[in-house]
């Protein structure tokens, strides 16, 4: 199948001098000579706006938008919308690699009218000696499990903040939140009256938290906006108890060598969870959820 005519990629990015390049650079080799890139330096304080007008004049293609100040994703999405030149938009984080063959994979379900977002696969990034290795894979296993069962299902909504496509039509706006708005973007679409689906070929690497303290702190706002999400009236697309369902049918598996590293982990994550909760019950702001974890750049 062939896909749309033209295509926009758009990217947040927030302090990703070290990343957003070589993001950029997979997006490039991907797309055809009609379709746009557009990057949102989102109030960056290091040299992003720098790398990305390096590669704005490397490549006519490639577009650099600014927002003055760090308030969030939701308002760079909603320039990328409105500067979109294209009905189809793929979103994308400055911190990943897409694989090859990636875009082509989500962009072809938009030949169904029906499909109004399709999401990527997230593929973990982390040492295999890593304190959390057996749980990052283990969680990710899980979502990819859960997202393939649903998109058969035709019940899959929840799409992935790493690498996501959506029609422009489908999702005009997306509502200011504190965390979750990946998920938030996956029910305004299905409210719309749009299905979506999971495309396992469209890969895209993500290097996943190597630290404890970077570890709680994305685990705990990935918590706080489902929290936020939850109090919109909206339906969370992970709970609790499914998880520890999952962590003891895995914790089987793996070598009792590493079990004091997957327990603690667990206790970790779990402790994550509960700031989470605070984090969203107490109504932090914005700059008190979203820590950067350094380690994944």
């Amino acid at each position: 199948m062939e896909g749309p005519k033209m295509i926009t990629v758009g990217l947040p990015a927030y302090n990703e001098e070290k990343s957003v390049a070589k993001t950029i650079a997979s997006i490039l080799e991907q797309i055809s000579r009609n379709d746009q890139v557009l990057v949102v330096d989102n109030g960056s304080a290091d040299g992003t706006a720098e790398e990305i007008k390096k590669m704005q004049k490397k490549d006519k293609r490639v577009k650099l938008l600014t927002i003055k100040g760090n308030n969030g994703k939701c308002p760079a999405l909603n320039l990328i919308i409105k500067s979109a030149k294209s009905d189809i938009i793929v979103q994308t984080d400055a911190d990943v690699v897409l694989k090859q063959g990636a875009i082509k994979a989500l962009v072809e379900h938009f030949n169904n009218p029906k499909i109004g977002g399709v999401s990527g696969n997230p593929m973990p990034i982390i040492p295999a000696k890593n304190l959390f290795y057996e749980w990052t894979i283990m969680s990710y296993k899980k979502i990819h499990e859960l997202r393939m069962k649903e998109s058969r299902e035709g019940t899959f909504w929840h799409l992935s903040g790493y690498l996501l496509a959506f029609r422009k039509k489908a999702l005009k706006k997306v509502p200011n939140a504190k965390g979750a708005v990946d998920a938030l973007m996956g029910r305004i679409i299905s409210r719309n009256g749009y299905k979506m689906v999971y495309e396992p070929r469209a890969g895209v690497l993500v290097k996943c938290p190597t630290t404890i303290k970077d570890f709680i702190n994305q685990k705990a706002r990935v918590r706080a906006g489902y929290y936020f999400l939850s109090k919109r009236a909206e339906k969370a697309p992970r709970a609790m108890g499914g998880e520890i369902l999952f962590f003891l049918a895995e914790l089987m598996k793996i070598p009792l060598t590493r079990w004091h590293k997957f327990l603690f982990s667990a206790a970790v994550y779990a402790y994550a969870w509960v700031k989470g909760y605070y984090l969203a019950k107490t109504n932090k702001p914005l700059q008190q959820i979203w820590k950067v974890p350094y380690s994944t750049k």
